[in-house]
């Protein structure tokens, strides 16, 4: 069994960054859960969907500011910047015109198993 480490979230964000949906499946367990303020996702096709809507709406970049390891979950403070490709009438209760940005700051808590995300947790920080 091989051990979690900041690594693996490094390679993760820089996945998510690329636009990549093949490469963004490559961490997700099949079953993976994911909780937002939005609700919950269950499967890795429930939130390709949602990261397909977010890339097609947004230049949406994560950064990870601190990455916490410890066994097999880890937290993760996150910057995200969430530009707007086109208009965008209301994303979170804001509304942005093409080009405009909103940044939030999050915490992710993830549990992962054998390389892979099984759960993860998002909270506005």
């Amino acid at each position: 069994m091989s051990s979690l480490s900041t690594d693996f979230f490094v390679r993760y964000y820089q996945a998510y960054n690329s636009e990549d949906p093949a490469a963004l499946t490559l961490f997700y367990s099949p079953d993976v859960i994911f909780t937002t303020a939005q609700g919950e996702q269950r499967g890795v096709e429930a939130i390709l969907d949602t990261y397909g809507y977010l890339i097609g709406q947004f230049e949406d970049r994560m950064t990870p500011d601190s990455i916490l390891v410890d066994g097999n979950r880890a937290a993760v403070e996150i910057t995200d910047v969430f530009t707007a490709r086109q208009d965008v009438a209301d994303f979170m209760g804001v509304s942005l015109k093409k080009g405009e940005s909103l940044t939030l700051k999050l915490c992710a808590l993830y549990t992962v198993s054998n390389n892979k995300i099984t759960h993860a947790t998002i909270y506005t920080r």
